[in-house]
This record gives C-alpha cells, structure tokens and sequence, in this order.
C-alpha cells in the first residue's frame, strides 16, 4: 500500500464514526465555525470548527466525537520527495506532527491551515453534509530543534493531508513523525 491508500484508510474510519455519530442525532449545525475569545493563541488564528452544536431550550450544545478506534499498523517508513515520513498509528481527528526543524516562520502552515479550516465557508458540503475542512490546528511549539503541532482533520481529504506534506517539505525539514501517541497513550 502507498501512503495515500494508508491514509484514506485512516480517514474512511474517522468519516464513518462521524456519520454514525450525525446518524442519532436530530436537526443541528455540523462542523460550526467558531472563534475562541482567549488572548493565549493555543490554535492557530483561535479557530475551531465544532462537530456538532444543537440549540435545546434556548441553549446551545455542543457534542464532539471522541472516536476510540483507529488503524493498529506498525510504524512504516515512506519517503515523499526529500522528506522521510514515519508514519505511526494515528486519529484522523488528532494527528501530531513532530518535524525535525525548528520553524522560523509558520507562514506556510498559516496558508495552509486558513484555506483548509474554510474561514469564509465557501466549501460545498458533501451529500453527507460534511464540509471537507480541518477542524483545528494547535499553535506549533518548538524544541530541542524540533517543531510539533497538532491538526484535526475533521472532514478533511487525503488531499489536504497531502498539501500539509508539501508544507512541510518546503519548510526544509528532513524528517517528520507523524502520531498520535498523545491520545494514543
């Protein structure tokens, strides 16, 4: 299998909790855009897009999907143009990745995550009614000349994923750990 199979596999499970997760629950907003109002940037641009909000009463709730499942596989080694991947077990909607460089500029992870997170809403919803957006991206912190963030993938393709690597490869960085031991763990 390549990478992109291996991951579209990742996906596949995280989209089919997600619409089982839709599946029991009545009429509400799927993947609500919301800016947090906290000084500490712990995400970037403070954005998040929730996986469900329902209005009961005149309250708002909010309901996340907490998937318990995901892809046992061994760590597999890949390499993408110069970059070398390790690819460990990870959650679509909690992938860290940890690069052996430490940023100096985020401004290509600020690109990329400003048009996949769709902050104008101009992506059409899939017959699922999901967006196809990340859901957040942790501010990158750095490290003993390492740099390491966070994305949930949300609804997200394979192809975002894909456009991430780019990011990263131009960066500089030769190697990337991609996991989610935090979760995992």
């Amino acid at each position: 299998m390549d990478l992109e199979e291996i991951l579209s596999h990742h996906r596949q499970m995280y989209i089919n909790q997600l619409i089982d997760f839709y599946e029991n629950r009545g009429e509400s907003v799927k993947e609500l855009l919301m800016e947090l109002n906290v000084d500490d940037e712990a995400l970037l641009f403070n954005l998040y897009r929730l996986d469900y909000v329902v209005k009961v009463d005149d309250e708002l709730i909010i309901e996340e999907l907490s998937p318990e499942t995901y892809i046992h596989h061994s760590p597999i080694s890949f390499t993408f143009g110069e970059l070398y991947l390790e690819l460990n077990p990870f959650y679509w909607h909690g992938c860290e990745f940890t690069i052996d460089k430490k940023f100096q500029d985020f401004e290509r992870l600020k690109s990329w995550a400003k048009t996949y997170m769709d902050e104008e809403d101009t992506f059409q919803p899939d017959s699922n009614g999901l967006t196809g957006t990340i859901h957040s991206i942790s501010y990158p912190t750095t490290e003993q000349h390492r740099t390491k963030f966070t994305v949930d993938l949300g609804t997200a393709s394979v192809n975002t994923f894909m456009t991430l690597l780019h990011c990263i490869q131009e960066t500089g960085a030769n190697n990337v750990v991609i996991s989610s031991f935090d979760l995992l763990n």
